[in-house]
């Protein structure tokens, strides 16, 4: 197996990855539950990394030592 480098892990940026409560589906405005940033690998796998709430923006989590669970 090849060993990673630090310049290929994928890492997240110190500021909101997006903003808002509030998307238009289907003509309707829905209050917000939820973000999540989807990361799919070569491999066919998956990895959800939700991002949090806070000051009007959805941040990536302090903790990024792994997906919970």
């Amino acid at each position: 197996m090849a060993e990673s480098c630090a310049e290929d892990d994928l890492v997240l940026p110190p500021v909101p990855l997006a903003t808002g409560r509030r998307v238009d589906l289907d003509g309707t405005s829905r209050r917000v539950a939820r973000v999540e940033l989807v990361v799919s690998t070569e491999d066919g796998g998956e990895l959800r990394i939700p991002l949090e709430h806070h000051h009007g923006g959805w941040w990536a989590p302090a903790d990024r030592s792994g997906p919970a669970g």
